[in-house]
């Protein structure tokens, strides 16, 4: 089980209370990487499809010729995207603590992003059948939703943008958290990421 970061705030001022100038923190990275994957930013992203009957073309048009009236639905569901850090890829390396100076300088893992999940179901957005259509099944629902889900991943692995805004968001969170923590135990901190 991952411990939250409640736990380093209780171990930081044991970790600065020894020590010179320019040495490695041990016992510093081992409180961090105890914390595994540090979760900072997240991004949710909706989809929406439709079921229509418009544009039916061939056998499917005379069929619906026949049939009077319009089946036509809007569906959405939401997709949602995680970025952070695995503070379990510290490095004896990745921190320097130069006690003269009060200067922690901390090197963070990179910025890694994945998919959570998404909404178990649907919702809907329009819905209309009209004359003697046949009302929308829920295999045509979910149908639909897988190829929604399809899609959307198609489009966000396809567009850096997101992750672009993703990790911006988790790197800046993550500074911040850094500088105010080390801050309170009278460090200046500088704080960069591995690629």
């Amino acid at each position: 089980m991952n411990k939250t970061l409640r736990n380093i705030t209780f171990s930081l001022p044991l970790v600065f209370s020894a020590g010179c100038a320019h040495k490695q923190s041990p016992a510093l990275l081992h409180e961090l990487q105890d914390v595994q994957k540090l979760s900072l930013a997240e991004m949710t992203v909706n989809k929406v499809g439709t079921i229509s009957d418009n544009g039916a073309k061939g056998i499917d048009a005379f069929v619906n010729g026949l049939k009077v009236g319009k089946r036509i639905a809007a569906y959405s569901f939401h997709t949602y995207i995680e970025a952070y850090i695995d503070l379990a890829e510290l490095r004896d390396e990745d921190i320097t603590v130069d006690h003269d100076r009060k200067l922690v300088s901390l090197t963070l893992p990179p910025v890694h992003t994945r998919y959570l999940g998404r909404d178990i179901g649907v919702t809907e957005e329009h819905y209309r059948v009209s004359g003697l259509r046949s009302q929308i099944t829920a295999e045509e629902r979910a149908e639909l939703k897988d190829r929604m889900s399809k899609s959307l991943k198609e489009e966000v692995d396809a567009n850096d943008e997101y992750r672009r805004i993703l990790v911006d968001e988790a790197r800046a969170k993550a500074r911040g958290y850094f500088s105010i923590l080390l801050k309170d135990w009278g460090y200046d901190s500088e704080i960069n990421f591995r690629n």
